[in-house]
C-alpha cells in the first residue's frame, strides 16, 4: 500500500519550510503526487455607512499580508521540490464567502494524505488559518500534524499507534497502514485498558497486532496506566519509546461553529513534540 497523492497546506511563511519538508520527504518516499495549496482567507467587507470608512470599502488587514506572503510560500514550496524524483503542483484559491478550512476539505477529499501545521497557540489569526484540527475531523483523510518545534525527518520510522478499540483510533491505525509497513519498529499503546476496554469491547491491542501482521508489520502491544491525564501519558510514553511519529484518533464534534475536542486529542493538538497524524 501507499499514499499516491499527498495534499500539503500552505498557510504561513515562518513555518512552510518544516511543513513541506515532511510533506516533500513523504511524497518521495511513496513516489506520491504532491499539491501544495495555500488558501487566502475571506476579507472582511465592511458595510457603507460606518464611520471613518468610505460607503464600498472592503477592509481586512490578515488577508491582506496573507496574500503578500503567497508569493514567498510558493517559492519555498518549489525550492523544497527542486531536483526531487516526484510530480507536483502549486494551488492558490481565495476562500471568497466560505472558510479557509471549506476550501482545504474540498481538495483534501481527493488526496490519501493530508499535511497540515499544529495550530500556533500564540498567533492571534491561528483560529481562522491553521485549519489541521478542522480537517482531521471533517476530511475524512488522514492529516497528518506537524509540530511548531523540533526537527522532524524521517517520520515513521518509530511509530506508536493509539489504541483503545474504539472506531477512530480503528480508522487512524488503517490509514496509517503505509508508513506501519515501512517502520521499523511499531507499538500498539493501550491507556487505561481497564477502565475502557468495557464501553470499546473486547477488541484488544494484541487483536490489533494480529490484523496488523496480516499487511507484514510487526508490532507490540503495549499497556499503560494513566494518572487521569491520558494526552500527557500518551505523549510521554511515546517520547519514552522514542517514536518519530504517534498515530491516534481524533475525537471531536463540531458545535455550531465551534469544534469539541476529547481531552486527549485536545492535549495532544496543544502539545505535540512529535509529529501527529490524526483520522476521525
Amino acid at each position: 500500500m501507499a499514499y499516491k497523492t499527498i495534499l500539503v497546506h500552505c498557510n504561513d511563511k515562518k513555518r512552510v519550510g518544516r511543513i513541506v519538508g515532511a510533506a516533500v520527504e513523504l511524497a518521495e518516499r511513496f513516489q506520491a503526487h504532491l499539491v501544495g495549496l495555500s488558501v487566502s482567507p475571506p476579507v472582511l467587507v465592511v458595510p457603507a455607512g460606518v464611520p471613518g470608512t468610505p460607503d464600498t470599502m472592503m477592509i481586512d488587514e490578515r488577508a491582506q499580508v496573507y496574500r503578500r506572503d503567497n508569493p514567498a510560500m510558493k517559492t519555498a514550496f518549489e525550492a523544497a521540490i527542486e531536483g526531487k524524483t516526484l510530480t507536483s503542483e502549486w494551488r492558490e484559491e481565495d476562500a471568497g464567502t466560505a472558510t479557509i478550512a471549506d476550501i482545504v476539505i474540498r481538495y483534501a477529499r481527493s488526496a490519501d494524505l493530508i499535511v497540515a501545521a499544529q495550530r500556533d497557540w500564540k498567533w492571534s489569526v491561528s483560529t481562522e488559518i491553521d485549519v489541521g484540527d478542522r480537517l482531521a475531523v471533517a476530511a475524512g483523510r488522514p492529516v497528518l500534524l506537524v509540530p511548531n518545534e523540533g526537527v522532524h525527518s524521517g517520520i515513521g520510522s518509530r511509530v506508536v499507534v493509539a489504541w483503545n478499540g474504539r472506531r477512530e483510533a480503528t480508522r487512524a491505525s488503517f490509514d496509517a497502514l503505509p508508513l506501519l509497513q515501512q517502520a521499523k519498529e511499531v507499538k500498539v499503546l493501550w491507556i487505561d485498558p481497564l477502565t475502557e476496554r468495557e464501553d470499546a469491547g473486547a477488541f484488544a491491542a494484541t487483536d490489533l497486532c494480529e490484523a496488523l501482521a496480516r499487511h507484514g508489520i510487526t508490532c507490540e502491544a503495549v499497556a499503560a496506566a494513566s494518572d487521569g491525564n491520558v494526552g500527557a501519558t500518551l505523549l510521554s510514553r511515546a517520547i519514552e519509546h522514542r517514536a518519530d511519529l504517534l498515530v491516534m484518533g481524533c475525537y471531536g464534534h463540531s458545535r455550531l461553529t465551534e469544534l469539541v475536542f476529547g481531552g486527549a486529542t485536545r492535549y495532544i493538538l496543544k502539545h505535540m513534540a512529535i509529529p501527529v497524524l490524526m483520522s476521525h
